[in-house]
């Protein structure tokens, strides 16, 4: 997920306005001016959530961006009142050949999270070519590489990053990698991840890394992610509960208000993406607190760490419900969402996919339909609903 560097400028604020205003470049001199005069990112902050309490969360874009621009979007999170920030990346854009780290991108990301008081959850996933066989698909031949990259991780960060998801929507073929989809393939990953982390971070949750929501079985390539959930529980006796902290859930709206149920097909806004419980956020969580339930592990959170509605007139194929959710409805489900979510018991965090990724795709990417911050610091209707959402 890396993004071309966002050309700079500055923003001025007003904590109750949704919209942004960007200043062009007036020269060194007069861009120091401005800095002098621009109030802190904490003075600009609406209410925040306690940081050992809820998560509000945004899924962020921050690779490749020069300090103003990271700057402003870090701004962007705590001017809306969010005390998370998590960002997926690529474990090949760290480790360039093994065991030699490039930590150059991602110290400052960490070190500007960190000095504007943010929580951090990490992600990494896909191995680097030179760790990769043919059979391991997108993943290590040898899992304990993956422990060892982690272990660097937490150990140059610890005190630094609260959590890390380890791995990203395991059963598809696109991150596991064609033939590889198995929960099997994947356990030993997790083990290893969490041994590792925990040995130089103890503090530091591990997320396990979210199925995609999906109704297809496809041998090698596809698993349906309760089928995957229930198979990697079943792996000896439910070895996986021993290695895991959270388990996190990317749930997507589609084109159904948060509040729709399958037993409401009707109330999809497209009249499509409702004919399996996989098109219904709240539902899928919901069973999958079932299998957590069942296997004797429901003392444990699920977190939303990617949840997020598309509203995009010209969206990209496979993403075609996006044209019928309006900006004003991305808004109002955005923050229903949220307050479901807080007030279901089981769940712990919500992270927005996502708030800037305009400023880093064009509109034919999927992922700019999603994104509620525009590539001008300019705030979508859902930003301003985020940020005036009470966060208790």
């Amino acid at each position: 997920m890396v993004a071309v560097t966002t050309p700079a400028g500055i923003f001025v604020k007003s904590p109750m306005c949704t919209r942004s205003f960007r200043l062009g470049w007036a020269g060194a001199a007069g861009l120091l001016a401005v800095l002098v005069l621009l109030a802190p990112a904490e003075a600009q902050t609406s209410t925040i959530a306690a940081q050992s309490g809820w998560g509000y969360g945004f899924q962020v874009q921050l690779w490749h961006y020069d300090p103003v621009a990271r700057s402003n979007v870090i701004g962007d999170v705590k001017q809306a009142g969010f005390n998370w920030i998590t960002e997926q990346m690529q474990w090949d854009a760290i480790e360039l050949s093994p065991g030699n780290y490039d930590w150059t991108e991602l110290d400052p990301i960490v070190n500007d999270a960190n000095a504007a008081g943010l929580n951090i959850m990490l992600s990494f996933a896909h191995a680097p070519v030179f760790y990769r066989t043919p059979a391991s698909g997108l993943m290590p031949g040898d899992p304990t590489t993956y422990g060892a990259f982690l272990g660097a991780v937490a150990s140059r960060y610890a005190g630094k990053i609260q959590a890390y998801e380890l791995w990203n929507e395991e059963n598809l073929d696109r991150e596991a990698g064609t033939g590889n989809v198995d929960p099997t393939t994947y356990l030993p990953l997790l083990e290893t991840g969490y041994t590792n982390i925990k040995a130089a971070d103890p503090n530091a949750m591990v997320l396990l890394g979210a199925p995609s929501p999906t109704s297809s079985d496809i041998p090698g390539s596809v698993i349906d992610d309760t089928t995957y959930l229930q198979q990697l529980y079943a792996i000896n006796g439910g070895e996986v509960k021993g290695y895991f902290d959270v388990l996190s859930a990317h749930p997507s709206g589609f084109s159904n208000p948060p509040d729709c149920t399958p037993d409401m097909p009707f109330c999809s806004l497209s009249g499509a993406w409702n004919t399996d419980d996989s098109f219904f956020a709240f539902t899928r969580t919901s069973e999958y607190h079932d299998i957590m339930v069942q296997n004797g592990d429901s003392a444990k959170q699920i977190w939303f760490t990617e949840f997020g509605y598309c509203s995009n007139p010209t969206p990209p194929p496979g993403y075609e419900y996006c044209r019928y959710v309006t900006e004003d409805q991305q808004a109002e489900f955005l923050q229903t969402a949220y307050t479901m979510a807080r007030n279901t018991p089981y769940v712990g965090a919500m992270f927005q996919w996502n708030l800037n990724f305009q400023m880093s795709v064009p509109q034919s990417d999927e992922k700019w339909g999603f994104g509620i911050v525009g590539a001008d610091y300019s705030g979508r209707p859902a930003y301003g609903r985020l940020l005036g959402m009470p966060k208790p």
